[in-house]
């Protein structure tokens, strides 16, 4: 009986040594530099998606899914409605707490993929 805990114990240690972390696949940040425009032509580009980020997926799809949420936002805005994209490209959408001024912060989730982004608007 003595000898059977340390076994147990050790048989324990190498099982978690082995399994993969149940958290999921790693986050990847994506470039975002051509979603990014300026407030006034010639300006800094500081308006549009930064921090994109993509889990389970790759950056190509999380770049064209975050121009299609970009493009049915400005959408709505021209059209005089501040309403957030809630499905754009079989991904659903919830809006985080904002970290800064003038900025949404968004999460869309299909299957096992995430992506993530802030979207900064002008206020003028």
């Amino acid at each position: 009986m003595k000898l059977r805990v340390p076994i147990l114990l050790v048989a324990f240690v190498a099982l978690l040594a082995v399994a993969p972390p149940a958290h999921g696949a790693a986050t990847r940040s994506c470039k975002a530099g051509d979603l990014h425009y300026p407030f006034q032509p010639g300006g800094p580009k500081t308006f549009g998606v930064f921090k994109l980020t993509v889990e389970g997926g790759s950056c190509a799809r999380a770049h064209r899914v975050a121009r299609s949420w970009m493009a049915e936002f400005e959408l709505n805005l021209l059209l005089g409605k501040v309403k957030l994209p809630r499905k754009v490209a079989g991904f659903s959408f919830k809006s985080l707490p904002p970290d800064a001024a003038q900025t949404y912060r968004e999460r869309g989730r299909r299957g096992a993929t995430t992506i993530r982004f802030d979207y900064r608007v002008p206020n003028g």
